[in-house]
C-alpha cells in the first residue's frame, strides 16, 4: 500500500489547477486521512464525503476564538462578526437549523425561483450587450460575477447601488475561509460587520416600507407566534448575498472553462442549445466535473471511529466535494467531462441531507439561461490561456479571472 506524504497541504491543493491527482493519491490508499498541518481529517471518496454531510456525530458549526484574544480596539468588532455569524442556517444543527429552515424556505419556493427566469434573462442580454463583440476580455469581472450578484440583489431586494460594495464585503467574508490567523479574521470580521450595519439599516427600512421580494417575505414569515428575529434575517441575508453570487461566479467560471477546454463537447451542446434536457444535463455535469463547492467543514461532536480512525471529538473533519464527484467507485471514466452522462445529476455539489444548498435552484436556473445566450452570442469562443490563477479559498473554487478570446 502506498504511503500518503503527511506534508499533504489542504490549502495549496485548493489552488492548484488540477488538485484531482493528489486528492486522489488520498482516495485510494488513505480514505480518512489526518493532516498535523491543519489538525484535521481529510475525506475523499464519495460513499464517505455523503455521509459525513448527514452524519449527526459532525456539526457544520465553527468553532470561533474568543474576543477577548484579540486586542481591545479589535474585540468588538470580533465579536460583532461572532454575533452576526451565530444564526447562519449553515451553521445551526436541530432543531435550530429546522427552525431557521422552515421559515427561510418561505421566501425560496419553487415559483418565486422561476419568476425570476424572464429577469435573470434580461440581465443576461444586458451583460452580453455591453461585452466586447471580438478580441479579449476577462469573463469573471465582465459577466460571471455581475449576473448572479445582479439576481441576488434582485432577488432579496437590494439595490444594484450596493454591488461593489457586495463585491468587497464578499472577499473580506470569504477570507474566513483562506485559512486561519488573526489576520484572516480581521479582514472578514470587519466585512462581515460593515455588511450586518448596512441590512440592519435596510431591514428597518422595509419594515416602513415593505415591497414584494425575499426580504419582505423574511420579515412577514412566521409559524405560529415564531418569527425571525431581525439578527436572523440580516445574518441569513448575508449568507444568501455572498453564497449567492460566489459560488455560481465559480460555478459560470469553471464550467465555461472545461467546456472550453473539451472541443468535441462544446460542438455537440453548440449543436444542440434547444435542446433543454441536453442543457439542464450539461449543467449538472459541469457541477459533478468542477463544481464550485471544493469541500466542506465539518467538526466532531463526539469521539467516534470512521474506517478504522479515531475520530476525536472537536476535531476538524474536511468533507472533499470535488474528489467524490470524480471517485472512480461511483462514476465510469469519472475524469471525462460528458454532457450525456447518465447519472451526472448524482454529483453532490450542492451538499446533501438536511444542509443541501437553499440556493441551487436559483443557480442552475442561472447557468441554463447564461450558457446558451454565451455560446450564441459568441460562435468562436476560446480560452487566451490554459493556465488561471485561482483564488485563495480552501472551500470554494475558482478562478480569480478568465480570460477569453471572441
Amino acid at each position: 500500500m502506498a504511503v500518503v506524504s503527511p506534508t499533504f497541504d489542504p490549502g495549496a491543493v485548493s489552488r492548484l489547477p488540477d488538485p484531482l491527482p493528489a486528492l486522489r493519491d488520498l482516495q485510494e490508499h488513505d480514505r480518512i486521512h489526518w493532516s498535523p498541518r491543519y489538525k484535521a481529517w481529510l475525506v475523499t471518496r464519495y460513499d464517505d464525503v455523503r455521509a459525513g454531510l448527514h452524519d449527526p456525530r459532525m456539526t457544520p458549526g465553527r468553532a470561533m476564538p474568543d474576543p477577548n484574544v484579540f486586542e481591545p480596539g479589535f474585540r468588538e468588532v470580533f465579536a460583532d462578526y461572532r454575533r452576526l455569524l451565530d444564526p447562519f442556517m449553515l451553521f445551526r444543527d436541530p432543531p435550530d437549523h429546522t427552525r431557521l429552515r422552515g421559515l427561510v424556505n418561505r421566501g425560496f419556493t419553487p415559483s418565486a425561483i422561476e419568476g425570476l427566469r424572464p429577469r435573470v434573462a434580461a440581465f443576461v442580454e444586458e451583460l452580453l450587450a455591453a461585452m466586447p463583440k471580438s478580441g479579449t476580455f476577462d469573463f469573471v469581472p465582465a459577466f460571471a460575477y455581475p449576473l448572479p450578484a445582479r439576481v441576488i440583489a434582485e432577488l432579496i431586494g437590494v439595490p444594484e447601488s450596493i454591488l461593489e460594495d457586495l463585491k468587497r464585503w464578499s472577499d473580506g467574508f470569504a477570507t474566513s475561509t483562506a485559512g486561519t490567523g488573526e489576520d484572516l479574521f480581521r479582514r472578514a470580521a470587519i466585512a462581515t460587520s460593515e455588511m450586518g450595519a448596512y441590512l440592519h439599516d435596510f431591514i428597518a427600512n422595509r419594515r416602513k416600507n415593505p415591497g414584494q421580494a425575499i426580504i419582505d417575505t423574511l420579515i412577514d414569515a412566521r409559524d405560529g407566534q415564531d418569527r425571525l428575529s431581525t439578527d436572523e434575517i440580516a445574518a441569513n441575508l448575508i449568507l444568501f448575498l455572498v453564497a449567492g453570487h460566489e459560488t455560481t461566479t465559480n460555478l459560470l467560471s469553471n464550467g465555461l472553462r472545461t467546456m472550453l477546454r473539451n472541443p468535441a463537447v462544446l460542438e455537440d451542446l453548440r449543436a444542440n442549445l434547444d435542446d433543454q434536457a441536453l442543457v439542464r444535463n450539461t449543467v449538472d455535469e459541469m457541477l459533478r466535473y468542477d463544481g464550485a463547492l471544493f469541500m466542506s467543514m465539518r467538526v466532531a461532536l463526539q469521539s467516534f471511529d470512521w474506517h478504522g480512525r479515531s475520530i476525536e471529538a472537536g476535531q476538524r473533519v474536511f468533507l472533499y466535494h470535488l474528489s467524490a464527484n470524480r471517485d472512480p467507485r461511483q462514476f465510469e471514466e469519472p475524469d471525462r467531462f460528458d454532457i450525456r452522462r447518465k447519472d451526472a445529476s448524482r454529483h453532490i455539489a450542492f451538499g446533501y441531507g438536511i444542509h443541501f444548498c437553499l440556493g441551487a435552484p436559483l443557480a442552475r436556473l442561472e447557468v441554463e439561461v447564461a450558457l446558451p445566450a454565451l455560446l450564441r452570442r459568441y460562435p468562436d469562443l476560446a480560452l487566451v490561456d490554459e493556465a488561471v490563477a485561482w483564488k485563495t479559498n480552501f472551500v470554494l473554487r475558482g478562478p480569480t479571472s478568465l480570460m477569453l478570446r471572441a
